[in-house]
């Protein structure tokens, strides 16, 4: 379970002090409520201690009991025993919104999904793929990495944004969370800390959980982006064994990342062992800007959904050094070493 510090919730609290006649509690309840509702505390995280939260707001401990019961009364927390009191929705939050395969009803806007219509060129890209499947058909369809012509072309886009990449060290994988959860697996052991952004994208959380993760997090606003200041502290602190990043166009701020504080991740996480997963599924959504270099560099790893350019309907990751991590073995301990081009992670595998 996700501990949220009282440092960590007060800098996404911001200024919440009422101006008028509101109580303090009603305040504190209130913008939490926020919070939790727009995904910056996730569901499941455990919020801090009233003690602590009390100390750091310097606020009475009867003000900030009185706020959490106010939202245990609104059902956006609950109180779990040895555990605190915990973020949650109220029951029957979500009646009337659209399940997977409906349709939004007349007048609504589905935000449910983040998925538009395939655009025309789609039906196109299918056509010419289907005259080029009579090639393929005399091989078994079972590939551990994928197809090497499609491997080539990933390595050669990379390759043109700076990164140098060869198609054996890319790896086709289902989608971004199919890859998500094989590099997961392949660099946490049970009890390590993975850093992410808060909020973030939810189902990499729940990778990284069902990998053994203790997740670690790293605020992330829409008007200030990465919280420098905690990222330094909470790096040497706590070491974590795999960071996971959406530095273009993070989902749901909209934030990129700038080239000095990329460079200074680098640094704090080459100093910390730290590898970076960076999910790039947004970072082609830019109108008006020069495409960006890769966000890779030291210890990386890379996964990138092929569908963010075109539809959800196809999709593709890939990771630096995975084609060495073959299906079959029992584990994959990755390593790298200042003798690695820069982006590469090099793996090795006990069968």
């Amino acid at each position: 379970m996700a501990t949220l510090s009282a440092r960590s919730l007060a800098s996404q609290l911001g200024d919440w002090r009422p101006r008028g006649t509101e109580p303090l509690y009603e305040a504190l309840a209130d913008r939490i409520r926020l919070l939790v509702l727009d995904g910056r505390i996730t569901l499941g995280t455990r919020l801090p201690a009233e003690r602590l939260l009390a100390e750091h707001e310097a606020l009475s401990r009867t003000t900030v009991a009185s706020a959490y019961a106010r939202l245990r009364e609104l059902g956006y927390a609950q109180s779990v025993r040895g555990s605190g009191t915990v973020a949650r929705l109220p029951r029957g939050f979500a009646d009337g919104v659209p399940s997977i395969g409906e349709s939004a009803g007349p007048g609504m806007l589905d935000l449910s999904k983040a998925t538009l219509p395939a655009i025309p060129i789609v039906a196109e890209a299918a056509r010419e793929a289907a005259e080029l499947l009579p090639a393929h058909l005399h091989e078994s369809g079972f590939d551990p990495v994928g197809l090497r012509v499609l491997r080539q072309a990933l390595a050669d886009r990379y390759t043109a944004r700076g990164l140098p990449t060869e198609a054996d060290d890319i790896m086709i994988s289902l989608g971004a969370q199919h890859a998500i959860a094989l590099i997961a697996r392949t660099v946490l052991a049970r009890g390590d800390r993975a850093l992410v952004e808060a909020p973030s994208y939810p189902h990499a959380v729940e990778a990284l959980q069902l990998a053994g993760a203790r997740i670690v997090t790293v605020p992330v606003t829409t008007d200030e982006g990465w919280d420098d200041e905690v990222l330094e502290q909470v790096m040497p602190r706590t070491a974590p064994a795999l960071a996971y990043l959406m530095p273009d166009f993070h989902n749901p701020t909209g934030r990129t990342m700038p080239p000095e504080q990329r460079a200074r991740l680098h640094a704090l996480a080459a100093a910390h062992g730290t590898v970076l997963l960076i999910d790039e599924t947004m970072s082609e959504l830019g109108f008006d800007r020069d495409e960006q270099s890769p966000a890779t560099s030291g210890r990386p790893c890379s996964s990138s959904s092929c569908c963010c350019a075109f539809s959800t309907a196809t999709t593709g990751c890939w990771m630096p050094g995975a084609n060495s991590c073959a299906p079959g073995t029992r584990s994959c301990s990755p390593s790298c070493s200042s003798a690695s081009p820069p982006g590469r992670c090099r793996t090795s595998t006990a069968v």
